[in-house]
């Protein structure tokens, strides 16, 4: 992993990074007792949301500092009107996961004309530069879940469900489906669409429709995360097609893993969601000390190129489930919740 140069924290300018990246550093370096960390989260409705928090306040414990978190349930607006909450604070770094890619810039202006350090989380911010980015390679996520798609059914009719089309971690992984699939003259797009809002229920209902116009003839869907899997799981058993058509995920939920094991989800993706969040909290106290925080690349995510740490992700198929729950994070998932007979993963 790589380091960037030393900054000097200066009160209302920005510093340059070695390498001439730019990185708003318009705090004093803080004393660690005295750091707060503002938090702002998108949603909260999967588990793994909770283990993200866990992992954050597990890391602030060690370097002892405090959080202050708040969850902006997919709605720009309000996530803008709480941000603006969490800087009344006066924190010395803020995280955030963008409700919108595009909409999130002017919070981040608002940060920085605070002297506040932004840390874009798990999405990426389009028209405003953070100053460090933490995320999955989620392009990989995308490749993983094509090829998975391919093995099952390398012809045929596809559908391709994708997350919330303001969402950086949608576009990305929907590019690795445009690559991966837009060519391949063996296969036939039927269906293609952002989901608004990642909802379940709007992709079971488009899966219902779909599976409807095409007389049951689809070959896979390709569905961007669990949550949305889950619906289109529901579609398939009222049509007796499960484990007959691939179907992927993303995020290795329980509820995706019982279905993996159960063969009508065919594989989800993990992420190391301890590292996603301990790296974030890592690199938060390091900008609001006036230090460089450790990087593995650099990302444009479209206003210039940030420092990125990319977090480690697995692809999870019934040939490892078993393994996977036995060794996952602690409270993540248990052998009880996805397997009906816990022989079966011993």
């Amino acid at each position: 992993m790589k380091k960037l140069g030393p900054i000097v924290g200066i009160a209302l300018c920005s510093t340059m990074l070695g390498g001439g990246v730019a990185v708003m550093s318009a705090t004093p370096a803080w004393a660690q007792d005295d750091i707060l960390i503002a938090v702002s989260m998108n949603r909260q409705q999967e588990r793994r949301w909770a283990v993200d928090r866990a992992a954050m306040e597990a890391e602030a414990a060690t370097l002892g500092v405090r959080l202050a978190f708040q969850y902006a349930d997919s709605d720009p607006t309000k996530q803008a009107s709480q941000v603006e909450n969490l800087l009344s604070q006066n924190p010395q770094a803020l995280i955030i996961v963008p409700a919108d890619r595009n909409a999130a810039g002017a919070i981040v202006d608002s940060a920085h004309e605070a002297g506040v350090p932004v840390i874009a989380y798990d999405g990426g911010i389009t028209t405003s530069k953070v100053d460090y980015y933490v995320t999955r390679n989620n392009y990989q996520v995308g490749e993983l879940q094509v090829q998975a798609a391919l093995d099952f059914a390398p012809t045929g009719n596809y559908a391709i469900v994708k997350g919330d089309a303001g969402n950086d971690v949608a576009q990305t992984i929907a590019k690795a489906y445009e690559d991966g699939l837009n060519s391949n003259g063996a296969i036939n797009i039927v269906f293609d669409q952002f989901i608004p809002g990642w909802s379940p229920a709007t992709a079971q209902s488009n899966a219902e429709n779909v599976l409807s116009a095409n007389n049951d003839d689809i070959a896979a869907f390709v569905v961007t995360n669990d949550g949305m899997a889950t619906g289109v799981a529901q579609a398939l058993i009222s049509r007796d097609l499960q484990g007959k058509v691939f179907l992927s995920g993303l995020d290795g939920e329980s509820a995706s893993l019982k279905l993996v094991a159960e063969g009508i989800q065919t594989m989800t993706a993990y992420t190391d969601l301890e590292d996603h969040g301990r790296s974030a909290v890592a690199a938060a106290v390091a900008l609001a000390k006036g230090e460089a925080p450790q990087y593995d690349t650099m990302m444009d995510l479209g206003s210039g190129e940030v420092p990125t740490h990319l977090v480690p992700i697995i692809a999870i198929s019934k040939a490892n489930v078993c393994d996977f729950v036995k060794n996952a994070p602690e409270g993540w998932t248990s052998v009880d919740e996805v397997f009906e007979n816990p022989a079966d993963c011993q």
